[in-house]
C-alpha cells in the first residue's frame, strides 16, 4: 500500500472521531 493509501484511511478515521465527538456533545 502505497503512504497517499495510510493518508487518506488516517484522515478518514479522525473525521469520523470528529463526527463523534461532536454528536456525544449534543448529547
Amino acid at each position: 500500500m502505497s503512504v497517499l493509501v495510510y493518508i487518506a484511511l488516517t484522515v478518514a478515521i479522525f473525521g469520523l472521531l470528529g463526527l463523534v465527538a461532536r454528536a456525544v456533545e449534543r448529547l
